[in-house]
C-alpha cells in the first residue's frame, strides 16, 4: 500500500463554502464603503474607497487587511500540520505554535508504528446543538503501548481526494442524528480503520453539556428570536449612521441619561423577552442588547439632533489658539489633536471663522465639518 498523507483544516467547512462566506463578508464591507463614499457626495471617487477627508486611510481598509492577514497565519499554520499513513507507521507532524496543543490534542513529530496501536477509540460529540461545534470537539484516540495520541478526526482531508467536508447549510443542522456518522465516515478514520487490520475500533459518543451547549435552541425561542433581530437591526444601524455621520463633530458634552435610559429599557426589554429560556442564554442575551444599544445612542443622538435642526446656524468662532476656537454661547471646538495640523496652522489666529452649528437643545451641539474638510483638502493638493 502507497502513501497516504493527509493535510489539517482548522474549518470543517468545505474550501468553496468557506472562501464564499469570507468572499461575501469582505464584498459586505466594501460595498457599505461604496454606498457611504457615493450618499456622501453623489460622486463616486475611487480615492475615496480607501481615504477618509484627511487624507488618511479608512478604518474598514484596516479592518479588511486585518482579516486577510489573520486569514494568511492560520493558512500558513494549517499548511504545517499533516499526517502520513504506509503500511507501517503514521506519522505525525503537529508543530505546538498552532496552538491545538491547548485543545487537548496531541502536539509535535511522532512516527507511530501500526503494530503497536492497541485500540482506535472514537468520540462523538452529540451534545451540542450547532454541528460545526459538535465535529470540532469529537476526538478520535490512537491507545498504543506507551501512551495516547489524541487527534480531531473530521479536520484532516485526504491529500488528492475530494473534500469531505461539511456545507454551510448543515454546519447549523442538529448533529445528534448525524454527528456519529460523519465522524465514522472521515477519511482519516477509514484509512486507519483498513491499514490496521485487526485493531479494535470503538465508537462511544459523549453528550457533552455546558453553557455552549445545554440543549436550548435560541431560534426556537420567541422571545430570543425578537432579541436577535434587535441586535441584528441596531448594531447594523449604529454602524452605518456612525460611517454616516463622519463629516458631523460633536462639540460639548451628550447627556448621561440617554444613555442609561438606553441601557436600562433594553436591559430590561432583554430579560422579559428571555423568559422561560436559561439562565445564562437569558441574562447574556439581555447583556449584549444592553452593550448594542448603549453603542447605537451615540449616533442616535447625532441623528435626532440633525432632524431637529435641520438647518444648521453659522456661528463665528476666535481661533485662539491652533486647532481652538472659541464662542461665549457655544462649546468650544477643539481641533488640536486632529489629523490636519498644517491646514489648522495655515488660518490665521485672532480672527474669526464660520462654523455651521445644529443646536441639539440637550447641552451639546453638532458641526457639519463637510466644508471644513473640503478646504482642507484643497489646501493639501495645493501644497502638494
Amino acid at each position: 500500500m502507497g502513501k497516504q498523507r493527509f493535510r489539517y483544516s482548522a474549518s470543517i467547512l468545505k474550501t468553496s463554502h468557506l472562501y464564499g462566506g469570507i468572499g461575501g463578508l469582505l464584498a459586505f464591507m466594501l460595498g457599505s464603503i461604496l454606498l457611504l463614499n457615493v450618499a456622501d457626495d453623489g460622486e463616486f471617487s475611487l480615492s475615496k474607497l480607501f481615504l477618509d477627508e484627511d487624507g488618511d486611510v479608512i478604518f474598514e481598509v484596516h479592518l479588511i487587511g486585518l482579516c486577510l492577514l489573520l486569514g494568511s497565519i492560520v493558512a500558513f499554520a494549517n499548511r504545517q500540520v499533516w499526517l502520513e499513513l504506509d503500511s507501517e507507521n503514521l506519522n505525525i507532524h503537529i508543530p505546538r505554535f498552532t496552538g491545538l496543543g491547548l485543545m487537548g490534542f496531541t502536539t509535535g513529530k511522532h512516527r507511530v508504528p501500526l503494530h503497536s496501536i492497541r485500540s482506535i477509540e472514537l468520540t462523538p460529540v452529540t451534545g451540542f446543538r450547532n454541528m460545526a461545534q459538535a465535529l470540532q470537539q469529537s476526538r478520535l484516540s490512537l491507545v498504543t503501548d506507551t501512551r495516547t495520541y489524541q487527534l480531531q478526526p473530521y479536520n484532516f482531508l485526504k491529500v488528492g481526494h475530494p473534500d469531505h467536508r461539511i456545507g454551510i447549510g448543515s454546519a447549523f443542522g442538529k448533529p445528534k442524528t448525524r454527528v456519529e456518522a460523519l465522524v465514522n465516515q472521515a477519511p482519516l478514520v477509514e484509512a486507519l480503520s483498513s491499514t490496521t487490520g485487526n485493531v479494535e475500533l470503538t465508537s462511544s459518543p459523549a453528550d457533552r453539556t455546558g453553557p455552549l451547549a445545554n440543549h436550548f435552541n435560541l431560534l426556537k425561542h420567541k422571545g430570543m428570536v425578537v432579541q436577535l433581530t434587535l441586535l441584528a437591526v441596531l448594531s447594523s444601524y449604529a454602524l452605518v449612521d456612525y460611517l454616516l455621520l463622519t463629516n458631523y463633530l460633536v462639540i460639548g458634552d451628550m447627556p448621561l441619561w440617554p444613555f442609561v435610559s438606553a441601557g436600562l429599557l433594553a436591559g430590561v426589554l432583554g430579560i422579559q423577552l428571555g423568559s422561560g429560556a436559561p439562565r445564562t442564554e437569558r441574562l447574556g442575551l439581555a447583556a449584549l442588547l444592553c452593550v448594542i444599544a448603549l453603542a447605537a445612542t451615540y449616533p442616535g443622538l447625532q441623528r435626532y439632533t440633525l432632524m431637529a435642526s435641520t438647518d444648521a446656524r453659522p456661528v463665528y468662532y476666535d481661533h485662539t489658539e491652533t486647532g481652538y476656537f472659541q464662542h461665549p454661547n457655544y462649546p468650544a471646538i477643539d481641533q488640536r489633536d486632529s489629523s490636519i495640523p498644517e491646514y489648522w496652522q495655515s488660518l490665521p489666529q485672532d480672527e474669526q471663522h464660520t462654523f455651521f452649528v445644529h443646536e441639539s437643545g440637550l447641552g451639546f451641539a453638532v458641526v457639519d465639518m463637510t466644508t471644513v474638510y473640503e478646504k482642507s483638502r484643497a489646501f493639501y493638493r495645493a501644497n502638494d
